[in-house]
């Protein structure tokens, strides 16, 4: 099976390419920003699979790069449906949401939590910037749904681990490690999920005929409050002082946890790495940095 992995220089895309490579099942072209422009239709191979990961995903550009961050979730996506789209036997398309889409349904309209993948995709407030990835990847789905290919929408929920960038556990150990342990948003619950059971879900979906032309929340079922994440965290860092507690950034999601009935009924996945486990690993990787 011949798959191309865009994004896999990334947090996700480098630990699915580790995973995937060392099966030798796959043959992993892995494409990343360095190797070639996604607006160019030549450097697209004909593949079985396409694992479409590449997109800004760093909260702070949302609110600082809005129009950027709009012009590359779509622009590339529709570039690689267009090519796919002319392939004489069609690829798996596989293409991430986000459950960042959800959050209007969910906090304004009290969406069920968990929230499975019926849920409607609901921008709040399109005057603030921080949509920008919310709506465009949401506009995506519709896109990858319309092209006619056979398709995956897979929707990952609060991924976490070793080589993470600009997101809030590795930005809040690199805080701390200066001493700075300020929590923004410590009310806020999540549904964390360790990124080596993620790539696990990602392979058994790939090879899962059942799963073709279904969107697909996966993450955990674990509602876990930002300040308890926290919490151990400094506890593995041997921290000993107590947490700063500040209010949520604006448009911040109060509550978020996703309803994995679906992955579980279609390929038997489920989480195995409990949140204190994978924190530790975690925690032990970034402090050897």
């Amino acid at each position: 099976m011949k798959i191309l992995i865009t994004g896999a220089n990334g947090f996700i895309g480098s630990h699915l390419k580790d995973r995937l490579e060392k099966t030798n099942q796959y043959e992993i072209i892995a494409w990343d920003r360095e190797q070639g422009d996604l607006k160019q239709p030549q450097n697209f191979p004909e593949v079985d699979v396409v694992i479409h990961l590449a997109a800004y995903n760093s909260t702070k550009e949302f609110y600082t790069k809005g129009f950027e961050v709009i012009k590359d979730n779509i622009l590339t996506t529709m570039n690689l449906l267009e090519h796919y789209m002319k392939q004489e036997n069609k690829p798996l398309f596989m293409y991430t949401g986000t459950p960042e889409s959800y959050a209007g349904a969910t906090d304004y309209f009290n969406y069920k939590l968990p929230t499975d993948e019926a849920c409607p995709l609901v921008v709040p407030d399109v005057k603030n910037i921080r949509w920008s990835y919310a709506n465009s990847k949401a506009l995506g789905e519709q896109a990858v749904i319309a092209s006619g290919l056979p398709y995956q929408i897979i929707v990952p929920n609060n991924i976490y681990g070793p080589r993470q960038k600009n997101h809030f556990v590795d930005e809040f150990i690199a805080r701390a490690k200066t001493g700075d342990i300020a929590l923004y948003g410590w009310e806020n619950t999540r549904s964390w999920l360790y990124v080596e059971d993620f790539t696990e879900a990602i392979e058994r979906l790939i090879n899962s005929k059942s799963a073709v032309n279904e969107k697909i929340n996966i993450g955990s079922n674990d509602e876990v409050e930002v300040l308890k994440l926290a919490e151990i965290i400094i506890q593995h860092m041997g921290i000993d002082k107590p947490i700063e507690k500040h209010d949520a950034p604006e448009g911040s999601v109060a509550r978020r946890m996703p309803d994995i009935t679906k992955i579980k009924s279609l390929t038997q996945w489920e989480p195995t790495t409990s949140l204190e486990e994978g924190l530790k690993t975690t925690v032990e990787w970034y402090m050897a940095q």
